[in-house]
């Protein structure tokens, strides 16, 4: 029995790994995370864009498994920012080709020095956070 469900969970591991990396890299699906930082660069009106954790593989605090990508953004000129977050959107979604593929772009906007914004792009679906 005990053998059963270690093969079990073996051939689960298995089939995500080569899901999530092998499969997902051959179809060219993930969004490289370049592209992302290039973009967010050139686009968003502020001076700070740093990289936060990024990768290809489980994220289980996101609910997540795929590529999953992290930015922070500081010292942004907006004035609204719900409409900023929705061209930001439609930027990225223009300017990389597979965005919508991505399974997970999280954006943190540095509004004051104790304030941020959360945003996330779930296969290009805009959520606020907070």
């Amino acid at each position: 029995m005990k053998k059963k469900i270690l093969l079990m969970l073996l051939a689960i591991i298995a089939f995500v790994f080569v899901d999530t990396i092998v499969l997902d890299a051959f179809l060219d699906k993930n969004v490289d995370n370049a592209q992302i930082e290039k973009v967010l660069a050139e686009q968003c009106e502020c001076t700070i864009v740093e990289k936060g954790i990024n990768g290809n593989g489980f994220s289980l605090p996101d609910g997540v498994y795929g590529d999953f990508h992290n930015f922070r953004l500081s010292n942004c000129n907006f004035t609204d920012f719900d409409k900023y977050v929705e061209d930001l959107n439609k930027n990225l979604e223009y300017a990389i080709p597979n965005f919508e593929e991505a399974d997970l772009v999280r954006l943190s906007f540095e509004i004051a020095p104790n304030e941020d914004r959360i945003v996330s792009f779930r296969n290009s679906e805009l959520t606020i956070e907070k």
